[in-house]
């Protein structure tokens, strides 16, 4: 089951992403997405948590399938480090977004993200991430949540 902070955020982006109205992508936003998948490719085929990091806001939230979540970038980054002690680098990775949508400040994206390694490992599944302008004009994730 997953935690309570886990399911209210679940709730939340559920509900904001089902008001929100299916228009246009702010291109800012949609470049900075873009780039941050491309980041998460590019960190886990060279085991490098420092770009994967660099899309998240500082006070970030991230959300593992069964629920535990880590505060902060420099939480993910340290969480990304220890998955790559364990798994080394991916030999091939891939970021499917399946849709988004925006409300105000907001971008609701979600898809699938995968990696395999050489020796036959997979990681990966359907995820649901919420981007956020920041006060410099970037985009960055907000929440970011594996889904079972």
């Amino acid at each position: 089951m997953a935690s309570r902070p886990a399911r209210i955020f679940l709730f939340f982006a559920a509900a904001l992403a089902c008001s929100a109205q299916n228009g246009a992508i702010d291109p800012a936003a949609r470049r900075d997405i873009d780039a941050g998948n491309r980041a998460w490719i590019k960190g886990m085929k060279e085991a490098s948590a420092a770009p994967i990091a660099a899309a998240y806001a500082e006070d970030a939230l991230d959300c593992s399938a069964n629920g535990d979540c880590i505060k902060g970038r420099a939480a993910v980054e340290a969480r990304m480090k220890e998955r790559f002690l364990q798994y080394g680098r991916a030999a091939a990775a891939s970021v499917a977004s399946a849709g988004a949508v925006q409300q105000g400040d907001f971008v609701f994206e979600w898809g699938r993200a995968d990696a395999a390694y050489a020796d036959g490992r997979k990681i990966g599944g359907r995820y649901l991430t919420v981007w956020q302008k920041q006060p410099n004009g970037e985009w960055k994730i907000f929440r970011n949540m594996a889904i079972p």
